[in-house]
């Protein structure tokens, strides 16, 4: 079936089809009752702007690329993150007219092959790219096209827009909850620590201990990749090594993990091995002992990407990084320190 054009609209208003699309794309130059004219008139319609024309028109794709610069294993090991992470990033570019690419690289090399592409062609107006790292290489070349770019996390070694949580804070509290519970030995089990957000973690369990006057201790920190098998091999190794009775994880399958391989060795949780993680999806609620965790709310890390992202598109100031809190949910897994007999 044919749309409704904007000649149609403008015959039905008695205005030229100029000031129907000024009045439509809230551009200035049109009286305000003029624009509420077109406006209702194009509603009665079921008007829909032409993405095809509307990208012509402005010079622009009216698309953004998401990229995830990890191995497929991880992303889905990460599933119910980067579901509402996406589910954010979706809503804020539809409102904009905007359309979102996912764009999958497994390697630091093929993202940057990626990146290179997608900025001589210009296939997209501008890029949210997730899970910075340390060191990238990539980021000289987007500041050099002067392309538009936000990071989900923190990045490492340049200045570059971003939104994140707030991970220091984050590390800082779910420690602090061990501590408050009587435990002094508190393991840190993290992705590997080249991910910024591991880095920042592992920086507010520091400071929690220090609150505390307890000393950091290397031993106690254990990483492993967001790779159920890597970190099961990971555990095995390290745990018999150290002495701990509280964990705090970084994400959720490496909490998962940690008490698999506790219960594979003798350990009763949470009787002897308080554990509490950060999370964004159902397991930490449904597991046994339900976990602990810092909730994040990954919809708007995504939200707020597409938003800092769309006023460098239209150069304007994005402002400062946008930080999202996390929140504390006390479950069963993490009790009260006692003594083992």
């Amino acid at each position: 079936m044919k749309g409704v054009t904007l000649k149609e609209i403008a015959q039905l208003a008695k205005v030229s089809v100029s000031t129907v699309s000024l009045a439509l794309n809230n551009k200035p130059g049109v009286r305000p009752e003029t624009r509420a004219k077109v406006v209702e008139i194009a509603r009665a319609l079921n008007y829909v702007p032409n993405a095809a024309a509307r990208s012509l028109a402005n010079g622009r794709a009216q698309a953004i690329g998401l990229v995830n610069p990890i191995s497929l294993e991880q992303l889905f090991s990460s599933a119910e993150f980067f579901m509402h992470l996406s589910r954010g990033l979706h809503q804020a570019a539809r409102e904009k007219g905007y359309n979102v690419y996912l764009l999958i690289s497994e390697t630091e090399q093929e993202t940057s092959k990626m990146i290179t592409e997608i900025v001589s062609q210009r296939r997209v107006d501008g890029l949210i790219i997730t899970n910075p790292m340390e060191p990238v290489v990539f980021p000289s070349k987007l500041h050099r096209q002067r392309f538009p770019c936000v990071f989900v996390g923190r990045p490492a070694g340049f200045n570059a827009v971003y939104v994140d949580n707030s991970n220091v804070e984050i590390g800082r509290v779910g420690t602090a909850h061990l501590l408050a519970l009587g435990h002094t030995k508190i393991a840190f089990v993290s992705g590997p620590l080249a991910f910024t957000h591991c880095q920042d973690r592992l920086a507010g369990y520091k400071l929690a201990l220090e609150e505390a006057g307890i000393p950091f201790d290397e031993r106690l920190v254990c990483q492993a990749e967001q790779k159920e098998k890597t970190i099961l091999e990971t555990l095995r190794s390290w745990i018999p090594t150290v002495e701990f009775t509280a964990v705090f994880a970084t994400s959720v399958l490496h909490a998962v993990c940690t008490v698999a391989v506790c219960r594979e060795l003798g350990f009763r949780v949470p009787e002897e091995i308080a554990v509490v993680c950060v999370e964004d999806s159902s397991l930490a609620k449904y597991y046994s002992p339900p976990i602990t965790a810092i909730e994040l709310d990954s919809f708007w890390l995504g939200y707020w990407a597409v938003q800092l992202l769309l006023r460098l598109i239209n150069g304007e100031d994005p402002g400062s990084p946008v930080l999202l809190p996390g929140r504390l949910v006390v479950r069963a897994s993490s009790i009260p320190y006692r003594e083992r007999r």
